[in-house]
């Protein structure tokens, strides 16, 4: 509704009745409109939801601080969750490190990009636009990169759940195939989050302008990363099934015997849907936000400020579906969202007729053994068919595991030595024996080549930045600090580039072994596995 000329009057003449002495003539048009931040309606001024005041010249505390507290509080929740998944991390160790415990997986990023994200908008609604920084404004962006990171992440982790159906995931990890996609897509992404940060510190009185222009950019990123998770999602949706069996008798449960938590079910695929359509109404907000100066003055101020309740609300929801779907932290395997034996779980027909050797029921002496035997301590896993063995002489709960297990233990924690594979709790040597052909592609990872790229850039950079400062700058004493800083990182990178380099070797000299054990003990622990399955 455009208000009326005696209208516009009667909230000029408030604001001139309120003006400090001296300044009673002044009657622009931005002062007869509310400051420009609201409507005149019947002679009052109605402010956008940000602003209040006679004239909109102040701003709005409830709101801030609601909005603000609201995104802290998710910060916090998401801060307590990576600390308690590093913690848990840590007590599942053999040899406990702290270094070891914060290695970067799936889920722990989560945590943190989501901390990051809730910590910038919440600070970004601390203080109203008037008193913040010029550098501030782009807090307001800085929400979109953080969560597109968040949802391309789950996109990946995805697509090798259902496209590589080979890796196994014995315990949390970080991507593998498609770590170079995910890092290709962040590096664009933050590369025009950087152009946005550039164009606003060297002109700020255009920042509005470019601000349009990025949110554009921003709602067909996340457009492309919405299409993706629709696509993955519909799986996730029909093949969540299995990650909610459970026994309700507390019995061993028979093939066709599987009974589904219904409830859980459900309200994992309703959060499922609300995820999903909560990004596609934050790419049409963002289309909205780069269009709003077509649109935006030719609508009344209840419609403007409903739009930016449902945007901040739907904001925080997107933001709060992380932790909740991750709030199991000390026991990352029970997510579904993350563990694809929960996704891909086989699915018995209870029609097929089982064999004699699975439906018969334990004897007193078979169910002590059950109740008796040991688990892998490394993956825990007790549903895996591979027998277990016992390579050294650990007892205890630490006395089995599995072959492929350890091995891949194994070379994680291999070092940059020759050293003797032993065990690191009774100090034992590991009988191997050595394959000739060496496993060059488990050596010769992703994160070994990113590693390498890295470091070999920087050795490019700083021999051009010498350069550059010796063409620059005649002074004997600057050009002879510019030249040692440069071999010095040189000799850093170098010397980096070739413990890395040692490493990928010995990886892949660690994954062609096969450890050989005890035969006693391996027959009898692969006998219990037997009796029980």
């Amino acid at each position: 509704m455009i208000p009326s000329f005696h209208e516009l009057m009667r909230c000029s003449s408030s604001v001139l009745k309120n003006a400090p002495p001296g300044n009673e003539n002044i009657q622009d048009d931005n002062t007869a409109t509310c400051s420009g931040r609201g409507d005149c309606l019947n002679g009052t001024c109605l402010c956008e939801i940000r602003y209040s005041g006679d004239e909109c010249t102040g701003f709005n505390l409830p709101y801030h601080a609601g909005i603000s507290s609201v995104f802290y509080f998710v910060a916090l929740i998401s801060l307590i969750q990576l600390l308690i998944c590093i913690v848990a991390e840590y007590q599942r160790l053999k040899q406990p490190s702290i270094l070891r415990a914060c290695r970067i997986t799936t889920q722990k990023l989560l945590y943190f990009v989501i901390f990051i994200a809730a910590l910038v908008r919440g600070a970004y609604f601390t203080t109203p636009e008037a008193l913040q920084p010029g550098w501030a404004v782009t807090l307001m962006s800085a929400y979109y990169p953080l969560l597109m990171t968040c949802s391309s992440l789950v996109v990946c982790l995805w697509a090798e759940i259902f496209h590589l159906r080979d890796v196994r995931w014995e315990k949390s990890q970080f991507l593998s195939k498609s770590f170079l996609g995910f890092l290709a897509f962040n590096l664009f992404l933050y590369s025009l989050f950087g152009a946005e940060v550039f164009s606003s510190l060297l002109l700020p009185e255009k920042h509005q302008t470019y601000a349009h222009i990025f949110n554009g950019f921003y709602a067909a990123l996340l457009l492309i990363v919405v299409v993706f998770f629709l696509i993955y999602g519909v799986e996730v949706f029909f093949k969540l099934r299995g990650g909610f069996i459970y026994d309700q008798t507390g019995k061993l449960l028979r093939p066709g015997d599987t009974i589904v938590n219904a409830s859980q079910l459900h309200q994992s695929r309703l959060g499922l849907l609300s995820q999903a359509i909560m990004l596609i109404i934050i790419v049409g907000f963002l289309t909205s936000e780069t269009l709003g100066d077509f649109w935006k003055k030719k609508v009344p101020v209840y419609s403007r400020n409903w739009h930016d309740i449902v945007f901040r609300l739907v904001e925080i929801g997107v933001a709060l579906w992380f932790p909740c779907c991750l709030w199991n932290s000390m026991a990352p395997e029970q997510l579904w969202i993350l563990n694809p034996r929960k996704l891909l779980s086989r699915q018995i027909d209870p029609s097929i007729p089982t064999t004699s050797s699975e439906t018969k029921t334990l004897s007193p002496e078979e169910g002590q053994s059950f109740l008796t035997k040991k688990d892998c301590w490394i993956c825990y896993d007790s549903d895996k068919i591979e027998p277990l063995i016992q390579p050294c002489k650990c007892t205890g709960d630490v006395s089995s595991v599995h072959h492929e297990c350890l091995r891949r233990w194994l070379v994680e924690s291999c070092s940059t030595s020759d050293q003797v594979l032993s065990c690191k709790v009774c100090g034992s040597p590991y009988e191997i024996e050595r394959a000739k052909k060496l496993d060059w592609e488990k050596g010769f990872t992703v994160q070994h080549w990113a590693k390498t790229i890295i470091l070999v850039t920087l050795m490019c950079i700083a021999g051009a930045c010498a350069w550059m400062v010796i063409q620059l700058y005649n002074d004997p004493m600057i050009r002879i600090l510019t030249i040692g800083t440069a071999v010095l990182i040189g000799y850093v990178c170098i010397k980096l580039l070739g413990e890395n380099t040692v490493v990928a070797y010995q990886r892949a000299k660690v994954s062609s072994i096969n450890i050989v054990t005890n035969v006693e003990a391996t027959e009898k622990l692969h006998t219990i596995c037997e009796d029980v399955g």
